[in-house]
């Protein structure tokens, strides 16, 4: 009688065991499946502020090429030395073009969007970044 008993507690116990090793395994594997979250997490942000930096140098870029290439060439052949808003849409153009062109692929990825949205974003950037620019040439005393 005491074996019969004494078997029946290791059965219970080895099912109790079995019970229990299933439960760690499955809070190991949701604690793993957090972790593997995270680090894509983690990597899609280094992924995405990688592209920005990369748009920033880019942005920053193309305003100057577009400053120097179209913009000072317009201002030398209009009368009043001004920029018609012909003029200001063509050098716009421009500056998105050499946006797109210079920018890795990779980064446009990340960035954008449908052709119609990329575009209005980097037209918004671009000009964002045109203003900041004015703002830190007046800050450091640069032409007006």
């Amino acid at each position: 009688m005491w074996d019969e008993l004494a078997v029946k507690a290791l059965e219970i116990l080895a099912c109790l065991g079995a019970l229990l090793v299933l439960v760690l395994l499955h809070e190991a594997s949701k604690y793993l499946r957090e972790q593997a979250r995270r680090v894509e997490n983690c990597l899609a942000r280094e992924l995405l502020m990688s592209a920005i930096a990369e748009a920033e140098l880019v942005g920053v870029d193309a305003v100057y090429a577009t400053n120097q290439v179209l913009v000072d060439a317009l201002r030398r052949t209009s009368a009043n030395g001004k920029l018609s808003k012909e003029d200001a849409a063509n050098a716009m153009r421009f500056a998105v073009d050499y946006f797109k062109t210079h920018i890795s692929s990779t980064s446009a990825r990340i960035l954008g969007g449908p052709a119609e949205l990329a575009d209005t974003w980097i037209r918004e950037f671009l000009e964002a970044k045109l203003a900041q620019m004015k703002v830190d040439a007046l800050d450091a005393g640069g032409p007006r």
